[in-house]
């Protein structure tokens, strides 16, 4: 039914127009795709050329300027230039301003024959301009002896208050009706202030960027070309495989979701696309099965845990410690000797009578983590219920130093405060410790023998530990205090 279902919408969608169908979104969506690849390819060819042009424009308009300055100072010896670092002039340094009449008095060259004598190394025009009394930049001469206009950089018309003007300038700039792109070389006196400046072109902007014109527009022709061919494929793709990939991806995305109650749709039919949906149905199947024994192990193991563990304090419980000290006394025949420590709290019940069940418990929990962080990796230890607790110690040399050892550290770390509920509570420990296989060689005789250790320990006071000897009894009365 569900199937029919499924089948009778299919043929709904198709009376749908083209673009509405999830064919034509696909197919609209791919052909975008192919034009913004396809752009972003040519938008980055278009970057590389720029960024290749206006670096080659640069290094034209800068030799430029080191001809026009080696001209001027050929016929102008009063004129001194300033450089940078690299070499590159900056700045033409003269007392007076170029051109004028008395320079071309003193010269026997005027203004046209100079440019005229740069102009014909750079291969394209030259002009001087100077600073006028408003601030802007007038024609002096140019090389083509041709009628100028005022000269613009791009940003500003103000020029005379413009750090552009005092300074080298390689770029595009307006002269007159023309855009070039030009180096511009400031005229300073020596004292800094702006006389003119000598400008080269090395062209036109609108023939500079005629290759660029010429690449856009086989790019748009390679453009139409690809798209139309891409629709083609795109549509003959769509209506052979298309249709019924949707919703098996859906059952797949169903079954990634952990929704496996769904049935994979068209694993009746005998071609790829049914191969295909009996593999989803099998998967989802699997998927399933997966699932259910997860859930089984996740829940067996919650349970282990719970029965192995103390829900408090999230150590070991008396259940865990016994399997672990048996084992460890099936280790002792061969050579394995440990310790076991038994000890409970001093003191536990009066901070129980006096701040609440719910202060011990944090007590208990945070005494915990104190002996945990004296442990090395391979010890254990567990709690036994109530107050009480135990560790088994693995020996690496020498037991019984190994075992005090840990005792007096047990003592310290408990003897010093905590800090509950904003109260500061003193406690202490009473510890007891049999040596394996010294004190016993089964898991019942080593806990009894702790045991006892621990009686006695009580017996001598709080804040003390003992080791089992074959002397002690438990007749002793505990030190209650």
């Amino acid at each position: 039914m569900q199937e029919v279902k499924a089948d009778n919408a299919l043929n709904s969608k198709a009376t749908l127009p083209w673009h509405r169908t999830v064919v034509g979104k696909v197919a609209i969506f791919m052909l975008l795709g192919v034009i913004f690849a396809y752009l972003m390819g040519a938008m980055l060819g278009f970057t590389m050329v720029e960024r290749s042009a206006r670096d080659q424009w640069s290094r034209e308009a800068q030799v430029n300027a080191q001809i026009v300055s080696a001209t001027i100072r050929r016929i102008y010896t009063s004129v001194a230039v300033r450089t940078d670092p690299t070499g590159q002039v900056t700045q033409l340094v003269a007392a007076r301003p170029i051109g004028d009449e008395d320079s071309v008095l003193s010269t026997g060259f005027s203004p046209i024959d100079v440019l005229a004598l740069a102009s014909a190394q750079t291969r394209h025009n030259v002009w001087l301009f100077a600073l006028t009394d408003n601030g802007r930049l007038a024609p002096v001469a140019d090389a083509f002896n041709s009628a100028t206009g005022h000269m613009l950089f791009p940003t500003t018309s103000e020029v005379g208050r413009s750090s552009l003007a005092n300074a080298l300038y390689v770029g595009f700039a307006r002269i007159g009706d023309e855009e070039h792109f030009v180096s511009s070389l400031p005229i300073i006196s020596p004292q800094g202030d702006l006389h003119g400046v000598v400008v080269s072109s090395i062209g036109l902007k609108s023939e500079l960027y005629q290759v660029h014109r010429e690449l856009i527009l086989k790019v748009a022709a390679s453009l139409g070309v690809v798209l139309l061919a891409t629709a083609l494929l795109i549509s003959m793709l769509m209506n052979q495989l298309f249709r019924p990939v949707p919703r098996l991806i859906r059952a797949l995305t169903h079954i990634a979701q952990n929704e496996t109650g769904r049935a994979t749709p068209y694993t009746w039919r005998s071609d790829e696309i049914g191969c295909m949906a009996q593999a989803i149905e099998a998967l989802r199947k699997k998927v399933e099965e997966r699932e259910q024994l997860l859930e089984v192990k996740e829940q067996a193991l919650r349970y282990q845990h719970l029965a192995h563990h103390d829900a408090l304090t999230k150590l070991p419980n008396r259940t865990q410690f016994n399997d672990v000290l048996q084992e460890a006394v099936t280790q002792v025949p061969h050579g394995a000797s440990f310790n076991v420590m038994l000890f409970d709290l001093d003191r536990f019940k009066a901070v129980n009578d006096t701040f609440g069940h719910a202060a011990g418990d944090t007590l208990l929990v945070d005494a915990s983590q104190r002996v945990q962080a004296l442990l090395e990796e391979s010890d254990l230890v567990a709690r036994l219920g109530g107050d009480e607790f135990s560790i088994i110690q693995y020996a690496h040399r020498d037991a019984l130093a190994e075992a005090k050892q840990l005792a007096r550290q047990l003592v310290d770390a408990l003897q010093k405060p905590f800090s509950i509920d904003g109260h500061e509570v003193r406690i202490g420990v009473s510890v007891g410790i049999a040596l394996a296989p010294r004190d016993g060689n089964s898991s019942h005789s080593l806990l009894r023998s702790a045991d006892v250790a621990l009686y006695t320990a009580k017996a001598m006071g709080r804040g003390r530990y003992a080791v089992f000897n074959p002397d002690m009894t438990m007749d002793a009365k505990p030190y209650d205090g």
